[in-house]
């Protein structure tokens, strides 16, 4: 057996800078998700280690948090750091945001109740644009749904999870294939097309890393089948760029509405606007307020609530 593969293994610390709340994180992501399950299980990443599909465990030790990862079967350290600290986005320093916020009266109360909540991300930006694509006009619940027949129609099994598929795997799928998990024939030509590129070499995503949030939301609108929302969503979710928003949403046009606006959805091109005193940190805002809005609206109802980001 691959000596970098071998069952169980040692458990691997995963630094990150504070503040930071892994259950807390962990139950935002796992509210967008019908049936998400409890906050105080351990996060599971499903993921490809050099072509092997591995889960890595992520938990919180009862000593300051520090947060410990593990992978099934055991992978390098290195690389299992490394995966755990893009997903969780670990670097990300919350502390000037809430400096911002804090200025702001009915703002302030988010700094303590979502204290050290951030987001988190897919375990690659291939998979978040196709998160991207499947969103489009649809409601989140129906996204979601599409997107479980397709990784476990395409993907490789690990467990009781699955890996999300290749794009060598999607590129190779039939437009027919695709459209029979519920995507309509442009959806699925937008993601066959993005995979192809990206399985021939044609286009590399990871270029985007090193581009300013302009350049890299220019690239991602000339794909086929990514306009400005698109690109904004994965900017934000995937590239980890906390002032990228995407303005078009309607949750997002009520949610800024309800908080800087006279309490109605407002224009895309008002959110803007209204969120301009925000900046650098307009899509972390925006992810706060929804997060707000959403543990409202479980409270309530408790039950799934639709909200992006």
């Amino acid at each position: 057996m691959n000596q970098r593969h071998r069952a169980g293994g040692d458990a691997v610390e995963v630094s990150y800078v504070q503040p930071y709340d892994f259950t807390l994180s962990t139950a935002a992501i796992r509210s967008r998700q019908p049936g998400g399950g409890s906050s105080e299980e351990p996060l599971r990443i499903p993921t490809l280690l050099h072509g092997f599909p591995t889960i890595v465990e992520v938990t919180a030790s009862g000593c300051g948090g520090a947060l410990q990862a593990t992978s099934r079967p055991e992978a390098d350290a290195e690389e299992v750091r490394a995966l755990v600290e893009w997903v969780l986005f670990a670097a990300l320093d919350l502390s000037p945001f809430y400096k911002l916020i804090t200025q702001e009266p009915k703002l302030s109360p988010l700094a303590t109740e979502l204290h050290g909540l951030k987001p988190m991300r897919p375990v690659t930006l291939f998979e978040m644009a196709v998160i991207a694509i499947t969103e489009q006009q649809v409601s989140l619940a129906s996204a979601y749904h599409v997107r479980e027949r397709l990784v476990r129609t395409y993907g490789r099994q690990v467990d009781d999870l699955w890996v999300f598929p290749t794009p060598e795997v999607l590129g190779a799928a039939t437009l027919e294939e695709l459209r029979s998990l519920g995507l309509t024939r442009q959806k699925a030509g937008y993601i066959k097309t993005l995979a192809e590129r990206i399985a021939s070499g044609e286009l590399d995503m990871d270029r985007l890393e090193s581009m300013d949030d302009a350049t890299a939301k220019e690239t991602i609108v000339g794909w086929r089948g990514f306009g400005a929302w698109s690109a904004d969503y994965m900017l934000v979710r995937g590239l980890a760029r906390p002032d990228a928003v995407p303005y078009g949403d309607i949750a997002i046009r009520s949610v800024v509405g309800k908080y800087f606006g006279d309490g109605s959805r407002v224009a895309s091109d008002e959110v803007d606007k209204l969120l301009e005193p925000f900046r650098p940190w307009r899509g972390l805002l925006v992810f706060y307020l929804l997060s707000h809005e959403r543990r409202m609206q479980r409270a309530r109802n408790k039950s799934y609530v639709s909200y992006p980001l």
